[in-house]
């Protein structure tokens, strides 16, 4: 979408000024200036300090990654970049990576770093690179000169050497791919008897002793959660038109509350817009008067005590634009045992159900494995019958049992014409019987073998570059929480 704007023969100042503000508006709602009140350094990584400033510079630094990975997508955009403890996660990390690429010696000559910059869609019309659109991006949304900007761009292109550096020996091989193939798409046929925890529940009962034992050994447990109050202006759309239409008058609303935050009401009467203030809720409660979209509550969550938002929108089409302002943050709060009394019964009940199902389906596997007796005659002794799935895989449904995954893990692993383990799931205990293995098709394999590999590799690159950070931070010591910073 931002890509097709950028290159349209309409791309102007309209554009510039309306859409490019929009999608980048928290680089400039905090960066340094929330850091420069704290004292001291931040932290050390193998006994260098590291100052407020260099890690204010690295936060800079992940935000100018974040937006040339995610330009085109305002959502995302703004979901991560609110998200003031993943940044500050980030920048860290980032720190790390810095360090050890200078202990690499890895370098990026000019000519990389103008051929990076040059190329990237940002910052193009027509397919070519355009100075215009590159020099007010970096003034006007990210408030950087191109010096800054480039020594930012020129560390992540460091850091990005440094992890193919890192990830040069990871591999998947052809076993690899088939095993995780074959577990993803071999079939089962099983025959069954299911054991329903509520069968066994003529004779559970629970005492008021162990409920309240239960609700002191998991007190922690019990909170009430977080919740939060947030006044908004709303700008209602019916179509893209009017979304358009709501763009532009929300880019000059925005420019006003970012030099008066606590004016929305003023704001919003000074432009005939619905003002709003919402009473308290949690991350999953629907706020009444809001149009119900999970971006109104991360966004509210995300913010601090009298902080704006940025401009959220609940859908491209037909919907309502927000922005918000945070008024209260109410922390969880412990929940007295009468409050919860009843839900840990049903815990403790559920429970007990469970484990003299468990009991039963224990000691019939023992039967059946043995062959003292058939699926049939356990089936025809408890007054039920035995049943089919068809055939399934590993992401299946069994209808009134649930997701098939745990079973057909175990299945997988059971021989043809034998009793499985008996499999625990939520409403009771599955005992069956592999009546045929159902291979997945080879010549499948073959055509999405390319893409298995690459999701793999990706997950095994994702798993190395965490072994490496465990490791390294041990040579590191933070002075700082830096979901506080």
């Amino acid at each position: 979408m931002v890509m097709q704007i950028l290159r349209s023969r309409k791309f102007a100042k309209r554009v510039l000024i309306g859409l490019l503000i929009l999608i980048i508006p928290a680089f400039v709602l905090w960066g340094v200036g929330n850091l420069s009140k704290r004292p001291g350094p931040v932290g050390k990584i193998e006994g260098r300090k590291i100052s407020l400033e260099e890690f204010a510079k690295s936060r800079q630094g992940i935000k100018v990654q974040i937006l040339f990975s995610y330009f085109g997508d305002m959502e995302a955009l703004g979901n991560i970049l609110q998200n003031r403890p993943l940044m500050n996660f980030m920048a860290w990390e980032r720190l790390m990576l810095l360090n050890e690429a200078r202990e690499k010696d890895i370098k990026i000559t000019n000519d990389q770093l103008l051929a990076f910059i040059t190329r990237h869609p940002l910052f193009q019309r027509k397919g070519v690179f355009d100075k215009n659109i590159y020099a007010y991006v970096l003034k006007n949304n990210l408030s950087m000169d191109p010096r800054q900007f480039e020594e930012l761009v020129r560390q992540n292109l460091r850091i990005q050497a440094l992890r193919q550096d890192l990830l040069q020996d990871v591999t998947v091989s052809e076993d690899e791919l088939l095993r995780v193939y074959k577990k993803r798409n071999d079939k089962v046929r099983l025959s069954y008897i299911f054991l329903d925890k509520d069968s066994f529940g003529e004779d559970v009962t629970v005492t008021e002793e162990e409920i309240l034992s239960s609700y002191q050994e998991n007190k922690g447990n019990f909170l009430e959660p977080a919740k939060t109050v947030v006044e908004y202006i709303e700008f209602p759309y019916e179509d893209t038109s009017e979304r358009d239409s709501a763009m532009r008058k929300i880019e000059k609303v925005y420019e006003e509350l970012a030099r008066d935050p606590e004016g929305l009401r003023r704001v919003a009467g000074k432009y005939g817009l619905e003002y709003g203030k919402t009473p308290p809720f949690s991350r999953e409660e629907v706020v009444p008067g809001v149009v119900f979209f999970t971006g109104f509550s991360e966004m509210a969550f995300s913010l601090k005590e009298g902080e704006i938002s940025t401009p959220v929108f609940s859908s491209p089409d037909k919907g309502a634009g927000y922005i918000l302002r945070k008024t209260d943050q109410i922390p969880p709060r412990p929940m007295k045992f009468e409050e919860v009394r009843g839900k840990i019964r049903q815990q403790l009940v559920d429970e007990k159900k469970i484990q003299a199902a468990e009991n039963v389906a224990d000691r019939l596997y023992l039967e059946l494995a043995s062959g003292e007796a058939t699926l049939t005659e356990e089936a025809k002794a408890m007054n039920t019958e035995v049943r089919t799935t068809g055939d399934i895989a590993i992401n299946d449904y069994i209808e009134n049992i649930g997701p098939a995954k745990k079973i057909v893990a175990i299945a997988l692993e059971t021989p043809e014409g034998k009793v499985m383990q008996p499999v625990t799931v939520k409403k009771g205990i599955f005992l069956g019987r592999v009546e045929k293995v159902i291979p997945a098709d080879e010549k499948t394999f073959e055509k999405e073998k390319k893409q298995l590999r690459r999701e793999l590799r990706t997950t095994k690159q994702m798993q190395a570059m965490d072994d490496w950070f465990k490791k390294e931070r041990r040579k590191t010591r933070l002075y700082e929480q830096l979901d506080q910073l």
